[in-house]
């Protein structure tokens, strides 16, 4: 796994949307946002990028806090379940390229904090997840500049 330092990622015009699943799950909650735009008069534009956020709340699978990012042709009016986004943009990143299914990202995530944290590198916003093409994804994560 290689892990490839000062990326840049930006995307532009984008439908945001959150939600609650689980690994096992991810796939097929990603196909049906991409089955769904057609319903939603969207037309989906670029790959979907996701970010998440682990929680256990006392249950035998984890579930996540998701929200997706799916570029759309057109700017529209925000509602209480889409939210319209112009613009997600990542300076001074750092990725790291997963290969494999969406359960074991987590892998994966543990082998870039660990990296950050040999580095001293400090993470200034969430993993982001880049679904380039079936069962890879690249993670970013930007990082601070600054290092004292």
């Amino acid at each position: 796994m290689e892990i490839i330092e000062k990326q840049y990622l930006s995307v532009e015009s984008l439908l945001s949307y959150r939600t609650r699943s689980t690994y096992s799950k991810l796939d097929k909650l990603i196909e049906h946002i991409s089955e769904s735009l057609k319903f939603l008069e969207k037309e989906q534009t670029g790959n979907i990028i996701f970010s998440l956020k682990e929680n256990t709340y006392g249950t035998d699978e984890v579930i996540l806090d998701l929200e997706f990012f799916v570029p759309v042709s057109k700017e529209f009016k925000s509602n209480e379940f889409y939210v319209y986004k112009p613009k997600l943009k990542l300076c001074n990143a750092v990725r790291v390229r997963h290969s494999g299914t969406y359960d074991t990202l987590i892998n994966s995530r543990k082998k870039m904090q660990k990296y950050l944290s040999r580095m001293c590198y400090q993470p200034i916003t969430d993993f982001y997840y880049y679904i380039n093409d079936g069962n890879i994804v690249d993670i970013f994560v930007g990082i601070n500049g600054n290092i004292v």
